[in-house]
């Protein structure tokens, strides 16, 4: 992943701001249809922009992940507005993304792309090569990324609501008022509701960061220096923020249009009353975002302690303006990120996991106050 020559290539320069990368409207939103914005990930704007690219024939195809089977989903060509529902959600498991991408290369179709930052990083250098692909792509849709995680990591913490894996015939991570819960459904039919963040309890929320953003996550995401979709014409991700996550809430996204084609599509659908806006500023973008952000743009810090454990990190190169930005602290969370995954498979360590995770939990942020709130949470499991 060379960030400074994709970024060169598409916008001439290396962004001006390393943090949020190269942009020309930054916003809040959620689709205007009630039912899309609560079922779709993220305030269902992805679906409202393509659901509004369908009716205006700018696209005859769009690509995108889809299916709730956890042993099937794939990347599909989808051909019209009504079959966009099977690709709403968010899939926190691997998928076979690139399933129907010969069939996308080989036809004619003008289409929407809908992608991780990874995938979307990963088009544009094949349009970069492939002209004709390039004639026939209207947008590129960015969604932000947090890594992927193994089936194995979804088990550990399913199995905390006895909840048996090997019977999910269908698995939904984001059920429910945003930012959702995990609904599964089982072989039989039956349906069974887990809780992820909200409305969960303290050491319920540590095990499923245990499990979801820990040991499993695939090593290749945790070295990964693009979360918000830099290439993207558009995008796409939740807005971790307050003022949004009152209970009940139908959901929000944050908006990010990169490119003249990404802000002109989106105020076509804003226009059409497709998409619903409201303010969201550069600031408050990066700070929904959290350290996932800082330690992502700081994948270099990354790739120096996977070498030190042992592993084989990819090759990157980040944006020169990152380099001021580096602080020690950006090495103890790679540190500890990487060796979690690195001795994910010691048996004996697997008992001491919760126990880490509330070391971390309490101490990490190195912060006197931050210490004493979250052990009062802990104590009273809220």
């Amino acid at each position: 992943m060379d960030m400074p020559a994709i970024a060169s290539s598409l916008f001439g320069r290396e962004p001006p701001d390393p943090v949020v990368g190269e942009y020309c409207v930054l916003t809040a939103g959620y689709a205007a249809d009630p039912e899309v914005r609560q079922k779709a990930a993220s305030g269902g704007v992805t679906t409202a922009l393509l659901t509004n690219l369908f009716e205006t024939a700018a696209i005859d195809v769009a690509y995108c992940a889809a299916g709730l089977d956890p042993r099937g989903g794939e990347g599909r060509l989808v051909r019209s507005k009504d079959d966009l529902h099977a690709a709403m959600g968010s899939h926190y498991h691997p998928v076979n993304f690139g399933a129907a991408l010969s069939a996308l290369a080989a036809g004619d179709e003008r289409f929407a792309f809908v992608g991780l930052p990874c995938e979307v990083a990963a088009m544009r250098q094949l349009m970069a090569h492939r002209a004709d692909i390039a004639a026939r792509c209207v947008v590129l849709i960015g969604l932000f990324c947090g890594g992927i995680n193994r089936f194995s990591g979804i088990a550990a913490y399913l199995r905390h609501f006895d909840v048996a894996t090997g019977d999910v015939a269908e698995i939904d991570y984001r059920d429910g008022f945003w930012p959702g819960g995990i609904r599964v459904v089982t072989r039989q039919g039956q349906e069974r509701l887990v809780p992820r963040i909200m409305g969960n309890s303290r050491w319920s929320i540590l095990r499923y960061v245990i499990s979801f953003q820990g040991y499993w996550m695939l090593p290749r995401c945790r070295i990964c220096p693009d979360q918000i979709a830099d290439f993207a014409d558009i995008a796409v991700g939740d807005p971790h923020l307050p003022r949004f996550k009152r209970e009940a809430s139908p959901g929000y996204s944050a908006i990010v249009a990169r490119t003249e084609v990404g802000q002109r599509l989106l105020d076509r659908a804003i226009a059409a009353g497709a998409i619903q806006v409201e303010p969201l500023s550069r600031d408050e973008l990066v700070l929904s975002q959290g350290y996932t952000l800082e330690n992502r743009r700081q994948a270099l810090v990354y790739v120096r302690v996977a070498r030190w454990l042992g592993f084989d990190p990819p090759a990157i190169a980040t944006y020169r303006g990152l380099s001021s930005l580096r602080t020690g602290h950006q090495t103890v969370y790679a540190f500890v990120d990487l060796v979690k995954i690195r001795y994910r498979h010691v048996r004996w360590l697997k008992p001491f996991y919760l126990p880490i995770q509330i070391l971390e939990y309490l101490f990490l942020t190195l912060s006197p106050r931050l210490v004493l709130s979250r052990l009062k949470k802990l104590l009273s499991n809220k």
